[in-house]
C-alpha cells in the first residue's frame, strides 16, 4: 500500500513595500479635492518546513478595496505611480578624458 504524501504545511506574510498618496477630485463634493492614500502589500504563502515561497500576490489598499495584481508594476501603475530612473550621471572616461583635455588648454 503506497503512503500518501502529507500535505505542505504553509503560512502567508504581509509586508508593506510601497505606500503613497493622491490627490483626487470629487465630484460629489462640489468638485472638492481630497487626498486618497494607498498602501501596496506584498502577501506571500510559502512553505513552512523549507520555508520556501508557493505564491505572491501584490495587494493595492486604496480608499477601502484591495485589488490583487499578480505583479509590482501592475500594481504601482494602477495607483498611477510611475518610477522615472534619472539620466546616468556619471561621465563615461572619454568625457572624463575629453573634458580634462580641454581644461588644460
Amino acid at each position: 500500500m503506497a503512503r500518501k504524501k502529507p500535505e505542505p504545511r504553509l503560512y502567508a506574510l504581509e509586508a508593506i513595500v510601497d505606500r503613497g498618496f493622491e490627490d483626487v477630485v470629487d465630484a460629489a463634493e462640489d468638485n472638492l479635492t481630497r487626498r486618497v492614500h494607498w498602501t501596496i502589500v506584498k502577501r506571500t504563502v510559502a512553505d513552512q518546513e523549507s520555508g520556501k515561497p508557493v505564491s505572491a500576490t501584490y495587494v493595492l489598499k486604496r480608499d477601502g478595496v484591495d485589488t490583487e495584481f499578480p505583479g509590482l508594476g501592475a500594481a504601482r501603475s494602477a495607483a498611477n505611480k510611475t518610477i522615472v530612473h534619472p539620466e546616468k550621471l556619471t561621465m563615461s572616461k572619454a568625457e572624463h578624458a575629453a573634458e580634462h583635455a580641454a581644461a588644460k588648454k
